[in-house]
């Protein structure tokens, strides 16, 4: 009910756990079978609502781990890593405001600098490679492919697969039923004939990532004396020609 402006705890489900609902004096109280209280309510206006977690003690119920911790104060840390990637600058400010329940900090050092924050800051290059004016045509030509688009073209494809030429700046698309080897391999011999037919010249160097290091490139390559490279792990800027 998403206009419901509070949750609702559904008994049967305690129930089905296998807990015990106890209704009675305007209190309901839910325990497990060895007695532990997991949640306690008082009746307000109809309904049960349930009291706050700092309401039941940790020391008399033996409540849960997850209700304990909430009564342990934390290092800075550590509630940097619950809050990721809030700082902890902004984490201490909350704390000396009393901006947050709960929010108890037993210790401010930092050791190191956090590693999904070095992560997260990390840039990437934009895709605005030149091209190389010493390098001769089809000396270097590269390729990557696009899709699947959601709407299919007319003639039922959903990939595109931008082929250049870093001699020449020359661009060759292909439009692509699937992105299987078959599909790639024989969209690039189509323009590998046209381009070495026009310019006299052969394909000495193909620039992929490692998407199409596979036997079948691998065997194509070989049959038409081209040497494969292959882009670093996780750097498609590298490829910034066909990106």
């Amino acid at each position: 009910m998403p206009t419901l402006n509070a949750n609702l705890i559904s008994v049967s489900a305690f129930n089905k756990a296998g807990l015990t609902v106890t209704f009675g004096g305007g209190r309901g109280v839910i325990r497990k079978t060895d007695g532990t209280v997991v949640l306690t309510s008082q009746l307000k206006k109809g309904m049960y609502v349930v009291d706050p977690l700092a309401n039941i003690s940790p020391v008399t119920t033996a409540a849960p781990a997850t209700v304990v911790s909430l009564f342990q104060p934390t290092t800075l840390e550590q509630w940097h890593r619950r809050f990721t990637p809030c700082s902890p600058t902004t984490i201490q400010g909350m704390a000396d405001c009393n901006l947050v329940d709960g929010l108890n900090i037993s210790g401010k050092d930092l050791h190191g600098k956090c590693e999904d924050c070095i992560l997260g800051r990390q840039t990437q290059r934009p895709f605005d490679d030149k091209t190389d004016a010493g390098l001769e045509v089809l000396e270097l030509v590269s390729f990557d492919l696009w899709g699947p688009s959601r709407v299919q073209s007319a003639g039922e494809k959903v990939y595109f697969m931008p082929i250049v030429d870093a001699g020449s700046s020359y661009k060759h698309g292909a439009y692509l039923p699937d992105k299987s080897d078959s599909s790639t391999i024989a969209a690039f011999d189509t323009f590998r004939a046209k381009a070495e037919s026009l310019t006299g010249k052969k394909i000495r160097r193909l620039w992929t990532d490692r998407a199409y290091e596979s036997v079948a490139w691998e065997d194509y390559c070989r049959q038409h004396s081209i040497t494969h490279e292959f882009t670093a792990p996780y750097s498609s800027a590298q490829n910034g020609l066909a990106e």
